[in-house]
């Protein structure tokens, strides 16, 4: 009799946990999805249907795509998993895309490794992660030879080396993608960007700073070099829409302000105008 209650008992236990298993998987998973989308204005399609296991770990797999049509933000084919290990603190985290577009911003063969910090049932609330992948610019044809040909004449000017040097740097980054690495620390409203490096022909580029995603402030400072000797010094502060950008040379001969419209503007074709507003040296 007793053996006849002990494995009822069992059998019980076994159908609790089931059935917490399957609304977990099925229900929560899918409520979690819409709080994102309603959170974030966003919408999140699943490619195939998501994987929750817990032995020989407890993870989660998921393929899906998103899309933010008003801040033109498309993410294309995400592999995310998210493990944790029995004799482990933290969840690892791990997501690949083929593709983010950010605006005129690319993101090629993007990964990410890294472990969740701090999280609740909701949120995931610190993160320490090591972005790697390659950037590039969304530049049309015509945009390209104008950039290429801006270059060349340049070049050739009677001006200071500095200002080359600037528009060298530009062509350099704008016209193919570059590979990066770096590591970002997401601290609820707070995103820390340390060790950003991103090295393109004869040129490299340190980044560092922060994201006030509550108040909408960006504050980035760049190390731009070539050939490993510092060139440039470039701050990035202000509104995360339009935020101004001050670049300093060196030697102190090139010293620029200007709004990222400003250089959206270079990006829709107004690359003579700039050079000729920019370069008025005789």
């Amino acid at each position: 009799m007793i053996k006849k209650i002990l494995l009822l008992l069992f059998l019980i236990i076994v159908c609790i946990f089931f059935i917490i298993f399957y609304l977990f998987d099925r229900v929560y998973i899918k409520s979690y999805i819409q709080d994102l989308e309603e959170n974030f204005n966003v919408n999140i399609t699943l490619q195939e249907p998501h994987q929750f296991t817990v032995f020989p770990n407890l993870s989660l797999l998921a393929n899906f795509n998103l899309e933010k049509k008003e801040r033109n933000i498309f993410v294309k084919d995400v592999d995310l998993s998210i493990k944790k290990f029995y004799n482990t603190k933290n969840p690892i985290l791990n997501f690949t895309s083929k593709r983010i577009i950010i605006d005129k911003l690319i993101f090629d063969n993007l990964t990410i490794s890294g472990e969740i910090n701090e999280y609740n049932l909701r949120h995931l609330l610190k993160l320490t992660l090591f972005p790697k992948g390659y950037f590039l610019f969304n530049i049309n044809d015509d945009e390209e030879k104008s950039l290429q040909f801006i270059n060349i004449i340049a070049q050739r000017l009677n001006i200071p080396e500095a200002y080359k040097q600037l528009i060298d740097v530009s062509f350099n980054f704008l016209n193919d993608k570059s590979f990066f690495s770096s590591k970002i620390i997401i601290d609820q409203e707070y995103i820390t960007i340390n060790n950003f490096e991103s090295f393109k022909n004869d040129y490299s580029v340190t980044l560092g700073g922060e994201f006030n995603l509550k108040n909408e402030i960006v504050d980035l400072e760049a190390i731009i070099k070539m050939h490993n000797e510092k060139i440039f010094e470039m701050h990035l502060i202000g509104n995360i829409e339009n935020p101004e950008i001050y670049i300093l040379s060196t030697d102190k001969i090139l010293e620029m302000k200007f709004n990222i419209n400003d250089f959206n503007q270079i990006l829709d074709s107004n690359f003579e105008n700039i050079l000729q507003n920019r370069l008025t040296i005789e």
